[in-house]
């Protein structure tokens, strides 16, 4: 197993590397903790001294309320209530009952003890390999002999984009810029280092797991000018639309989904790696989204001629 770059410094910022899972794929080198089970180290084998997470950044981040790639949001309900019951996997941290993984997997757990007591939903967190991509899933389930809403899903997508406490050179070297397509199904998230170099990344969905929203979440570390702050990956908005947002208007039409008793439903996310910006579009599609280029560009003045070329391996049937 490699351990190289920034993976070194991972398990000298963490202080139970030793517990930790370290994990070699066909694009990455994955640091995985040992305890929560989320990713603390994204590190591309085509330069493992860079990492996409905020390795460096670990030892103010491991505290309750601080998210990371692994950790869930939700909003659910019993058929018949009014009030939604909330969970944040990383409001209170807890080591998650590791299970068996083989295979393709690389790390699975079941996150009860994360979750608000009484809890209507199982949730099984597994990281896997899929095709070579690496992929997060999570399998809900309804424990209980009531259907249960889910008003509000939501998987945080951090990244480092803190420059706060660093020089120019320093920010380029270690910090990226995130650009999401809020597109349901066709949505990605387009993470970029600041230096515009390769390797690239896309956050892509994984299964049915529709990019209907992108909010900001709160944390003990405030948004500023130098950190744009944490924000997630929204499945389903319907309780936000209700509440947090009921004076605005979404930009996709929120929905929820209903488990009926012992029903089980996968949501996840697949990290597509790419050698540079030119070539993420290609990569996007070679893993099964389809890709929309506006040419000369997005917006456009309304005098000019333009087209919309889309890219996708399904047939189009409206526009």
């Amino acid at each position: 197993m490699l351990l190289a770059g920034s993976l070194e410094a991972h398990a000298q910022a963490t202080k139970a590397s030793e517990k930790n899972i370290w994990h070699e794929t066909p694009d990455w080198l994955l640091n995985i903790a040992g305890d929560s089970g989320v990713l603390y180290g994204l590190a591309p084998r085509a330069d493992s001294t860079f990492d996409f997470l905020p390795a460096d950044r670990l030892s103010k981040r491991q505290g309750n309320g601080f998210h990371h790639l692994g950790d869930i949001t939700l909003r659910v309900r019993a058929a018949g209530a009014t009030e939604w019951l909330s969970a944040d996997t990383a409001t209170r941290r807890a080591s998650v009952r590791v299970q068996t993984a083989s295979g393709k997997t690389i790390s699975q757990a079941d996150l009860a003890p994360t979750l608000p007591e009484g809890f209507p939903l199982s949730v099984i967190r597994t990281w896997l390999i899929d095709r070579d991509h690496l992929v997060l899933r999570f399998t809900l389930k309804n424990t209980t002999a009531t259907p249960v809403e889910i008003g509000a899903l939501g998987l945080p997508v951090v990244f480092n984009n803190i420059i706060s406490d660093r020089n120019l050179e320093e920010a380029h070297a270690k910090c990226v810029f995130f650009d999401p397509y809020v597109g349901r199904d066709a949505g990605y998230l387009r993470v970029t280092r600041l230096t515009g170099l390769g390797p690239t990344l896309a956050v892509i969905p994984d299964g049915q797991t529709p990019f209907e929203g992108y909010s900001p979440l709160r944390e003990p570390t405030r948004p500023n000018q130098t950190f744009e702050g944490v924000f997630e990956w929204l499945v389903h908005t319907k309780a936000l639309a209700e509440e947090a947002w009921k004076n605005a208007q979404p930009w996709n039409a929120p929905t929820s989904a209903t488990l009926a008793p012992g029903e089980t439903r996968a949501y996840g996310l697949k990290f597509v790696l790419s050698d540079s910006v030119r070539n993420l579009e290609t990569a996007i599609r070679k893993a099964g989204l389809p890709v929309a280029v506006g040419v000369p560009g997005y917006i456009v003045p309304a005098d000019s001629e333009a087209r919309l070329v889309l890219d996708s391996p399904w047939p189009v049937t409206s526009v």
